[in-house]
Order: structure tokens, then sequence, then C-alpha cells
């Protein structure tokens, strides 16, 4: 990552703006605004969210409970976020979403937002803007004239097939169909998303949630930085009979086949991120027993490098990581 002290700095500031054009190094930064995994709110962790900055774009990468108030802490405000791209419909990822469209227009934002998600996200934003309806008819108590809620909201819903596009700003996207359900898609409508950024020959992919995925493995192949969930898989299953130790043995099977192939444990992360050739591995949406995250890092940390030696990281909430020019 490139560096610039104060001093240098100052000379930039009397350099003309085409060298300063030329040895620019546009921001493309991933903060994770909520790393918990699964549906059960916890002390230390928010639910799951993200804010990729690249050049000027804010976008937010999955919207869970508190994604709003993560972003205040930052400094940040839901009107300057021009897109959201939600990974799938579970409500652990899109339930901040409502605050994030609801206080954009309360604040009265007027730029489009643009959501952007599998089959089924149009229903949720039509959802949430039923909600808003109420509030739109009292206004603000000033009797003024409101604004329709959902007249600055752009919803695209993305095909099951795979695809690529461009936002403006040079930055590329390319969705890809994961492992995170294993029943037939055409049955439900719906799918779930891995999401590839890709900016000035730099790039940073999110797994969102995933079984083991060869289609997961080619879409970060060479990417700067893989942001992937991880569960720490033995050690939950010991948690959770502990807690439970009356579970039937079905039950208990269907169990370890839900975790094990809906998710990614740590040494499937590092095979994956290694076979991809990926060079920064980051950890978050920690699927883990219901303790301190330390109490448990040794044994992702551990499964990771059986496979994988590059740079590796477990996020916490606003955690900032970049990729800097070359």
């Amino acid at each position: 990552m490139r560096m610039i002290t104060v001093a240098a700095s100052m000379v930039l500031t009397a350099m003309p703006a085409a060298a300063l054009a030329q040895d620019s190094c546009p921001a493309l930064r991933w903060t994770t605004l909520g790393t918990a995994g699964g549906p059960i709110p916890t002390l230390d962790r928010g639910e799951p969210a993200n804010m990729l900055e690249a050049g000027n774009a804010v976008i937010l990468v999955d919207s869970g409970d508190g994604t709003a108030d993560a972003l205040a802490k930052l400094g940040r405000t839901t009107g300057e976020v021009k897109h959201v791209f939600i990974s799938h419909l579970h409500w652990d990822h899109v339930g901040g979403l409502a605050a994030v469209l609801g206080l954009r227009w309360m604040n009265t934002y007027t730029d489009e937002i643009a959501v952007y998600g599998p089959p089924g996200i149009s229903q949720v934003v039509d959802g949430i803007v039923m909600s808003l309806r109420p509030q739109e008819r009292v206004g603000f108590g000033t009797g003024a004239a409101v604004a329709d809620p959902a007249a600055n909201i752009r919803v695209v819903e993305l095909p099951l097939d795979d695809q690529t596009f461009e936002l403006a700003g040079g930055i590329t996207v390319t969705a890809r169909t994961n492992t995170h359900y294993d029943f037939p898609l055409e049955e439900i409508g719906t799918t779930s998303l891995s999401y590839r950024f890709d900016m000035d020959g730099r790039s940073i992919t999110y797994s969102g949630d995933t079984g083991p995925s060869e289609e997961l493995t080619e879409l970060a192949a060479g990417t700067d930085m893989l942001v992937t969930e991880v569960i720490a898989l033995e050690p939950l299953i010991a948690d959770i009979l502990a807690q439970r130790p009356d579970m039937p043995p079905p039950v208990q099977a269907a169990m370890r086949q839900h975790l094990a192939t809906h998710h990614v444990d740590a040494a499937e992360v590092g095979r994956m991120a290694a076979t991809a050739e990926v060079g920064h591995v980051v950890l978050t949406h920690f699927a883990v027993p219901p303790t301190a995250l330390h109490e448990s890092e040794e044994y992702l940390r551990n499964g990771v490098r059986q496979f994988y030696s590059g740079p590796l990281d477990l996020a916490r909430d606003l955690s900032s990581f970049d990729v800097g020019c070359d």
C-alpha cells in the first residue's frame, strides 16, 4: 500500500494536476460493519454487513441489522451510499436494509440508490417501501409534502446465471452462484451469490454465505483480497451438543450436514484461497461457539494455515482493509 507522509503531501500539493492524477491511487477499501455469523444477535459483533469504498463510490455489500449505526460510527451517512449488493435473502443479511432506505428517505437524500441482489430482492424492497407508506401519509409532523419513498430506489434482480457488469467509476462487478443452497434453484427461483469487485487492476472478492465452492474458487482466482465467511465446525458442533445432549441422532446428522455443506470450515477456506492464489484472506461472518472470538482464533487460524500461507486477518466490526496500488 502506498503511503504519503505529511511532508511529502505538502510537496505534492505544489505539483501540476496532471502529475497528481498520474500518481494518485483511488481507494479500494473494505470495511466489515458487522461480522457475526447467523441470525442470533451477539454482544460484540453486529449482523453481516460490509462497506466497500472504490474510488468515490460507497457501496454496501450485505446489510444486516445495525448497518446504519455502523456507518454513523465511521462518520458516514446513508446518503453517501449509492449501491447495495445483497448476497442472498436470509434476514440476517438484509435486516438493516430497511433502516438504510428509510433513513435516506427521512433525511431527504435525493440521489438514486441501486439495490442489487438475487431474484426476490424486489419483494424485499417493495415490503420496505410499503412499511414507509403510513409515515408518508403522516409526513414529518409539519404538514409539508413528503416525497414518495420509492422515488429514488432502483432495484436490479440478478439472474440465476453468472454475469459481469459495470458501475460508474470503472468498477466491474461479477456475480457468481455459490453453494449455500443445495436444492434446485429453479424450484425456489432465487440463489445465493458471491461477488467480485475489480477496479484499476485491483480486486476484492466476497464469498457471501457459501459451502465449499468451485465456483467461488474460480471467481477468486488471482484476487488481491478474499473476504470470506468461516465456520469453526467441530467446536461449534460440540458446543451445540453440549447444550442439547438429548438431540436425536438423525437431527444431529442433519445439523452436521447443514453446517458442513452450507458453510465453509476454516481448513476449506485455506484450500480455496491456496487454489485461487489470493493475495490476502480476511475472515468474517464467524459461525463459532457463543464465546469471545479469541477463544476460536487458534482453531480458525490453524485450519486456514493447513493450506494457505499468505496474509490472514480475522476481522472485527469496523475493521478496514486496503488494497493499495503497485
